[in-house]
């Protein structure tokens, strides 16, 4: 009975809402009235028709929050669920969620993803570019880093793809570059689980390495997946093709196992910090093993900018070529803007 009253209760609301717009009710009590983009990384995209832009709204500041379509939504439970919202009069920050296998009390801080149905492609893109210069007198040292990224997030795919560029000369000294590029798509399996497939792509003067390929499959889970924070990892398998330069031109391809971990913490504030590790235990080569791992710091700007600081690292315990560092490692500031 008490199931067929909330039942009842949502039916009611839905209908009361029909032909009606999202409405947001954020934490002074003003309801706006338009069009729910997204949920993430604690910020809710709202569109009006009385604005040019979207809206950006804080999620902690949303004190309830109606859908007139279905959307999914993602819970610190890891669980995935696909409805309608509406929000309960009179209970700040609970909503009740109707789905097909019917009416769920939710807290609005259980929630930490919101994707819409009807979103059109630019909706669900996210594009940063960035770039930075450094120039020493003394030696006649100069450094130019270029970056960026491309995100695409639908109702179970997930597609990105990300460049890192480095050329840094000094008199007397070889040209050093580094270029690194990487494509990944992941496919949502629960709301705690997915898969993943890759391709990694690096030049690096300091290492001799002409290009080194790497395509990459597996699984990955959530382990904590919180508003303000996210820790995830996976498994899996991976396939790589070296071309080493002179003297020796050394050429191999080899299989690897694959593990991966990542932590994202972006509740400070303007700040956020990402970080991540990928191990490659070789399975061609017994005892090799090539570790990448990266960590940056980004503080957002006003109009979109961002200034950006990162630390990017490739370690080999048994490089295929003589005479090559088993590390290589850049330390590059930028400043960039992004669209989403």
């Amino acid at each position: 009975m008490k199931k067929l009253l909330f039942i009842m209760l949502a039916v009611l609301t839905a209908s009361q809402t029909f032909a009606q717009k999202d409405t947001l009710t954020v934490s002074n009590g003003d309801v706006m009235v338009g069009e729910v983009k997204s949920l993430s990384r604690k910020v809710m995209s709202f569109d009006t028709d009385y604005a040019d832009s979207e809206f950006q709204v804080d999620w902690d500041e949303v004190q309830g929050i109606s859908t007139t379509t279905q959307v999914v939504v993602f819970t610190n439970h890891n669980e995935r669920l696909v409805g309608s919202i509406n929000y309960v009069p009179n209970k700040d920050r609970q909503v009740l969620m109707v789905t097909e296998d019917g009416v769920i009390h939710l807290n609005i801080e259980d929630i930490v993803a919101m994707e819409t149905f009807d979103n059109n492609f630019w909706d669900r893109v996210s594009i940063s570019i960035g770039a930075g210069f450094s120039y020493t007198k003394a030696n006649n040292v100069t450094q130019f880093t270029t970056t960026g990224s491309f995100k695409y997030t639908g109702d179970k795919w997930k597609f990105g793809a990300s460049f890192n560029s480095l050329i840094a000369s000094q008199d007397s000294v070889e040209t050093s570059k580094r270029n690194e590029g990487s494509i990944s798509i992941n496919r949502d399996i629960a709301g705690w689980a997915y898969a993943f497939a890759g391709l990694e792509l690096l030049k690096s003067t300091e290492q001799n390495l002409d290009l080194r390929a790497t395509t990459k499959l597996g699984l990955g889970m959530y382990f904590i997946r919180r508003n303000g924070f996210l820790f995830q990892g996976g498994v899996g398998l991976a396939n790589t093709n070296e071309d080493y330069g002179a003297p020796d031109y050394n050429s191999e391809n080899t299989f690897e196992g694959l593990v991966a971990l990542n932590v994202d913490a972006y509740d400070i504030g303007d700040f956020s910090i990402s970080a991540g590790s990928t191990m490659y235990p070789s399975i061609s080569n017994a005892g090799r093993i090539r570790v990448n791992s990266n960590v940056s710091l980004k503080w957002d700007l006003p109009l979109d900018f961002y200034v950006k600081a990162s630390f990017v690292h490739n370690f080999d315990s048994e490089p295929l070529t003589s005479g090559v560092d088993k590390s290589d490692y850049v330390f590059q500031t930028s400043i960039g803007w992004e669209w989403n």
